[in-house]
């Protein structure tokens, strides 16, 4: 049982993407996954084809209430911030273990920086996407901060959205590399199918498998995989970056 916290400090940056896809292709892998997103105005049921009227069970729910799509779980628990209960009920769950067995992917809002903080000392991996924007760049000092060195030492960063025919996105990008080192395990390619298949309701594999954006998450998963069954950080345990410059 394996918990995946996916947070990031600046919204917009794909975070519910990137859980989604997370989620997709760990189950491909094998894994019996539930993605649990916290948000209240829930966009994670457009990423696996469902119509927006999709109302998603809570975690505790009875299994026969979920909404399961490619053998995965999908909940929603909008009130998980303001609940004490909230991570007790994790550790009863046993989602603070490692193995793939069981895995509970969080996609955590933007906005609740103190509930991500204290799930990510409890999680296998925290996965923090990011643009090359010149905002996200200057806010890098603060997300360190608030991560603390315990924080840090569970997290990975991916660069979402990352348009390389554009000088300055280029150059961010390298910025990025260059201070994050080995903890930026990846990036995720601007790709136009991606809102193009929730437009069309589809999920992004279907609509184009052969997107760029596909392919990179899937590079993605291929390092995230074997860090569900150890207790060593993804980005010291990986021997490579899917990071291409």
């Amino acid at each position: 049982m394996a918990l995946i916290v996916c947070h990031s400090p600046k919204g917009g940056t794909g975070n519910t993407f990137l859980a989604a896809h997370m989620a997709l292709g760990l189950a491909e892998a094998g894994a019996d996954v539930t993605v649990l997103s916290m948000a209240a105005h829930d966009t994670l049921p457009f990423h696996f084809a469902l119509p927006p009227s999709t109302t998603l069970s809570a975690l505790h729910a009875p299994s026969e209430d979920a909404v399961v799509v490619s053998g995965i779980d999908l909940r929603h628990a909008q009130n998980a911030p303001n609940d004490p209960d909230f991570i007790p009920m994790l550790k009863d769950l046993g989602y603070f273990q490692t193995g793939r067995e069981r895995t509970l992917i969080l996609d955590v809002p933007s906005c609740e920086r103190n509930l991500a903080r204290r799930l990510v000392n409890h999680a296998c991996a925290h996965l923090c996407a990011l643009d090359t924007a010149p905002e996200t760049l200057a806010l890098l000092p603060q997300m360190f901060d608030e991560a603390g060195k315990g924080g840090l030492s569970r997290t990975s960063f991916v660069i979402n959205r990352l348009d390389d025919t554009r000088r300055l996105a280029r150059h961010n990008a390298a910025f990025v590399r260059e201070l994050m080192g080995p903890r930026l395990i990846g990036r995720i390619r601007l790709d136009e199918s991606v809102p193009e298949s929730i437009a069309m309701l589809q999920t992004l594999a279907r609509y184009a498998p052969s997107s760029a954006a596909l392919a990179d998450v899937r590079r993605l998963v291929d390092i995230v995989l074997p860090a569900l069954d150890t207790d060593i950080s993804i980005w010291s345990g990986a021997k490579s970056s899917s990071y291409a410059a």
